[in-house]
């Protein structure tokens, strides 16, 4: 009986080991969920599934893109411990958590563009053994500037255009490839410098008729028409109602060593019905320098001619002196015909300040988004730090913050599970720009009549005709933290914060100006999409953004 007893318990051991995993990997479970089985081969899934959490980024450097895998079985079960490799293209850059899929069956990477800001298609790829799964996120921000100096030129005569490429935020994008050609004329392949700038110089056709001169840079193609004639078009006197001319950033720092700063000047002339007035002549100059400051225009002399889209630009370069808080002029001399180097028969004025010792403003945030009371908002913070020129930092400057609603999206959102935006079935563009369309809070008969206008900046604006100005002013606030002063640290903290059922929908640009320090005056600028929490994209409830307050129809000019 004893032995008996003693081969059952031996028995019932070699069971309990066998149960456990030992051995040749008796008790793996089904679907490969144990990882490498002790020594066994991978699980395999039978298929993959790859998401990215948006499908277009800005070249600001910031936004990122969340790539998820997930892999599941025969029977649409998730499968844990599955080999699975990411790769993209285009100068991104991935950076991948980990290996295999974690017990939920997910791997997910984070993707950024990398130190390359133009604009372009970024392809991800996920392979595990003999699948592999494709998708492509948009690279977008890339702005080419054209100032054609003239605009109209001579048979024969040399004639310039000067290009300048910038980022999302206006920041230049020095050390692109850029090349220009022209009908008849001999293309050039070059770089831009430190300020995004590139001179193209030609010798116009001996023939009179129109110059188109195309320049590729940073992914953007500008197409811009020369008028080669013996004769400029006239402009009908008085039909310029409205010029105007900004200087961006209104505050610059002194050059010694080079010319890389500057300041760009641009002027808008508009007439009935905000119609942009083409061929108006503008001679940019310091308005007689009173404060002896000193600098140039990259324009000189020359005359400038507005554009198709009413706009003349130039670029104020200083020179080694710097000025008071706005203690510098520039002017626009402009006319309907030629006028003389010296005579201004009307003008249009901004001021700048150019420094010595500039002040560094800087804003930057984190990953996380809090509820607001009562749980109808959405908060998100901002760290603005301010230094002086030897990187310092400055206590007590004063704050001053603004935000700006550029544009808004239209869809919704479908699931349950992962909640994912839908565009509208056949809507071309990804986003409708502010209605508000000069931002002075005034529903005007222009922004209301279903007609698109041409912005200050030259884009088109589609209003919806529906007796409001979209996205609403109210629909975000921007307060500063605890007072509008930086702290020892140089440090001070800003909000916005706005209702949930807006999130996602709202692109937005944050400006914050530094001022009060030895009259000197710094800005920062921060754009993005109104975020919301992670929490809401996944179960089974509807995120309280699931339906676009702007609307669902394919058409900016549709108020669906």
């Amino acid at each position: 009986m004893m032995s008996i007893l003693k081969r059952a318990a031996l028995v019932a051991a070699a069971l309990i080991v066998a149960s456990c995993g030992g051995g040749n990997g008796a008790g793996t479970p089904p679907f490969g969920g144990g990882g490498n089985n002790g020594g066994g081969t991978a699980p395999v899934a039978s298929d993959i599934t790859l998401t990215l959490s948006t499908t277009n980024v800005s070249n600001s450097g910031s936004d990122t893109v969340t790539a998820t895998v997930t892999a599941v079985d025969a029977s649409r079960v998730a499968v844990s411990g599955v080999p699975i490799t990411i790769g993209v293209d285009n100068n991104a850059v991935v950076v991948v958590g980990a290996s295999a899929t974690g017990s939920n069956g997910q791997l997910t990477a984070t993707i950024n563009i990398g130190t390359d800001r133009s604009n372009r298609i970024v392809t991800v790829t996920a392979t595990s053994g003999s699948l592999a799964r494709t998708a492509a996120f948009q690279v977008t921000g890339a702005k080419l500037q054209a100032t054609l100096l003239p605009a109209v030129v001579f048979p024969g005569d040399a004639a310039q255009v000067q290009y300048r490429l910038t980022d999302v935020n206006s920041n230049a994008m020095a050390g692109q490839a850029i090349s220009v050609s022209g009908g008849g004329l001999t293309g050039v392949e070059g770089t831009t410098g430190g300020n995004g700038e590139f001179v193209f110089n030609y010798t116009a056709p001996a023939t009179s008729g129109n110059l188109d001169i195309t320049a590729l840079a940073g992914g953007v193609t500008k197409i811009d028409t020369v008028l080669v004639q013996a004769a400029i078009p006239s402009v009908q006197p008085g039909s310029v109602l409205s010029a105007s001319v900004t200087a961006n950033p209104s505050v610059v720092g002194v050059n010694t060593a080079s010319t890389n700063n500057r300041s760009e000047i641009r002027a808008l002339f508009l007439g009935a019905n905000n119609a942009p007035i083409q061929y108006v002549r503008v001679r940019f100059d310091l308005a007689g320098d009173v404060n002896s400051i000193g600098g140039a225009m990259s324009s000189g002399s020359s005359v400038v001619h507005s554009d198709p889209n009413g706009v003349a630009s130039s670029a104020y370069i200083p020179g080694s002196r710097s000025s008071p808080t706005d203690g510098l002029t520039v002017r626009a001399c402009w006319g309907y015909v030629d006028f003389a180097v010296g005579a201004c028969p009307n003008q249009t004025l901004t001021t700048l300040t150019v420094t010595s010792e500039p002040l560094a403003v800087t804003i930057g945030t984190d990953n996380t988004i809090s509820t607001g009371a009562g749980g109808l908002t959405y908060i998100k913070k901002f760290v603005v730090l301010v230094v002086d020129a030897s990187g310092q930092a400055k206590a007590d400057v004063e704050l001053s913050p603004s935000i700006d609603l550029t544009s808004y999206i239209k869809g919704f959102y479908a699931g349950p599970g992962a909640w994912t935006r839908v565009a509208p079935t056949g809507f071309t563009g990804s986003t409708c720009l502010n209605e508000d369309i000069n931002r002075n809070g005034v529903l005007e008969a222009s922004e209301n009549d279903g007609l698109d206008t041409i912005s200050p900046t030259g884009a088109i604006v589609s209003d919806n005709a529906n007796g409001m100005l979209e996205p609403r002013k109210s629909d975000v606030a921007i307060t500063m933290v605890g007072g509008n002063r930086t702290n020892a640290s140089g440090i001070a903290i800003l909000q916005i914060e706005y209702p949930k059922n807006v999130a996602t929908w709202v692109n937005f640009l944050i400006t914050i100006a530094a001022s009060g320090v030895s009259g000197t005056e710094g800005r920062a600028t921060w754009s993005g999409q109104l975020a919301a929490g992670a929490d809401e994209f996944t179960g089974t409830v509807a995120p309280s953004f699931v339906v676009s307050p702007y609307g669902t129809a394919a058409s900016c000019s549709n108020p669906n």
